[in-house]
């Protein structure tokens, strides 16, 4: 029973985690592609809504968040203006630290909670 409380949380705390980096990502208007639950191979696809698609893959131990335009050396053309390295500074730091800043968020609403 322990073991199944374990990975409850754990799979909350990555789900809040990176719900924190796609929030914060769409708040700048950066396109996400993906919003993983578990670590590939993909299981099932859940459905797409607004360019993003959310799926449910085989490894639970996880989640990701596979966001548009990461690498410099690559030309995105007219879709510049979605991709996360042609933001500014400041967006990219806030979509960085997002995962963390919504893992303290939910702490602190279940300390105060109680």
């Amino acid at each position: 029973m322990s073991f199944v409380l374990f990975l409850a949380v754990l799979i909350l705390l990555i789900l809040v985690h990176e719900l924190g980096h796609f929030l914060v990502a769409k708040l700048f208007r950066i396109r996400v592609e993906e919003f993983g639950i578990g670590y590939p191979p993909r299981a099932f696809t859940l459905g797409t809504h607004r360019r993003t698609t959310y799926t449910i893959n085989w490894l639970p131990f996880g989640g990701f968040v596979k966001i548009f335009g990461e690498r410099y050396d690559v030309d995105y053309g007219n879709k510049r203006h979605e991709a996360f390295v042609h933001k500014s500074k400041f967006a990219q730091a806030c979509v960085l630290a997002a995962g963390v800043v919504f893992n303290m968020l939910l702490a602190w609403v279940l300390f105060s909670a109680t």
